[in-house]
């Protein structure tokens, strides 16, 4: 080593070894002591273990720990602990545990929008108070670890992907789209028919029902008969001569091919003349309708004044007779008269 100094200080290569070699020695005894220090936490913080069966995407070193939404702490390490069960190592704060117990569980679950996993902690009832380095098994007792992560989101959206929306899935989805098809004029008539009637209701939905039930009576009756001309056909001795058969099915070809082409005619003349007349007739129907204040009165005034008419005929050989009498004591000029003539009648 060739000789040197320093300008202006006292220091030479011999004491500039022996500076260095006391700057190593006391770096190497420094290190040494910090390594051999025992660990103290600070009095505010608490460790503790918990035993998992998985760890959730993104939880690593440093990940926060929540409770209710609180960051309490973080996670300290993470180590494998047996084939299949992992051991999350967490630093948290002792005065913000709020009496959470080792029968606590865990959801590993976004802490924000973008995503990034947290571990929260939910409280369990029952249990032993968390202490200094307590370890919670959480493998054991059930579902007591939850995978919510974003991650988990991911893959079961692809499971549903490539499981549930297989082409046929897609086939069976766009025939039932075809077949509702053809159901769309009866909904909009479903639907026009619910709109007249909210626009036009005046009675509650009772006494419509009411009605309407009662007009539904008449079914069984119709159906019945129309049975019962289905039966005819095959029954029925006129129609066992195949002669008056063939007449029988012509009255159909010829209500089909004449009578209704007729009819279409007359309907269709019949609106080309008459469809101005039609808000006439509606003007009037509503005065007419508007006339009767009270209907109910109205009905029962018209049946009385139908049944007294009814009563003041009877009959007789040569027909209805009105059963009239008529006082003519309060005019004698006319009682001789009118008795001589009815008198020569009777003969």
């Amino acid at each position: 080593m060739p000789a040197y100094d320093l300008p202006g200080t006292e220091v030479g290569p011999r004491r500039a070894r022996g500076l260095g070699a006391c700057a190593l020695v006391l770096t190497a005894l420094l290190t040494l002591a910090w390594r051999m220090s025992p660990d103290t936490e600070p009095p505010g913080e608490i460790r503790l273990a918990l035993l998992v069966g998985q760890v959730g995407a993104g939880v690593e070193a440093g990940t926060d720990v929540r409770l209710d939404g609180v960051r309490i702490g973080e996670v300290r390490a993470i180590r494998a602990a047996a084939p299949g069960r992992q051991r999350l190592e967490l630093t948290l704060n002792r005065s913000q545990l709020y009496g959470l117990t080792d029968a606590l569980s865990l959801d590993y679950a976004p802490g924000n929008l973008f995503g990034i996993s947290t571990l929260e902690l939910r409280s369990g009832r029952g249990g032993a108070e968390l202490t200094e380095g307590s370890t919670v098994d959480l493998t054991e007792g059930g579902d007591r670890v939850r995978d919510a992560t974003l991650a988990a989101l991911l893959k079961s959206t692809g499971a549903l992907t490539g499981d549930v929306l297989t082409p046929d899935l897609v086939a069976l989805l766009s025939k039932s789209a075809r077949y509702l098809d053809g159901f769309t004029p009866l909904l909009q008539a479903l639907g026009a028919t619910l709109r007249a009637f909210a626009e036009t209701q005046q009675l509650p939905p009772s006494v419509l029902l009411h009605r309407f039930g009662s007009a539904l009576a008449g079914l069984p009756p119709m159906l019945t008969g129309g049975l019962a001309v289905l039966e005819a056909t095959y029954t029925n001795s006129y129609l066992a001569s195949p002669e008056r058969l063939a007449r029988f099915s012509e009255m159909f070809t010829r209500v089909r091919t004449e009578l209704l082409p007729v009819v279409t005619t007359l309907l269709g003349t019949s609106q080309q003349h008459f469809a101005g007349l039609l808000p006439l007739a509606t003007l009037i129907l509503d005065q007419v309708s508007g006339s009767i204040s009270a209907p109910e009165r109205s009905a029962a005034e018209l049946s009385e004044l139908l049944r007294r008419i009814g009563a003041a005929f009877h009959d007789s050989p040569d027909g209805p007779v009105l059963d009239v009498a008529i006082d003519l004591d309060i005019v004698p000029g006319l009682v001789v008269p009118l008795t001589t003539l009815l008198a020569t009648e009777g003969r």
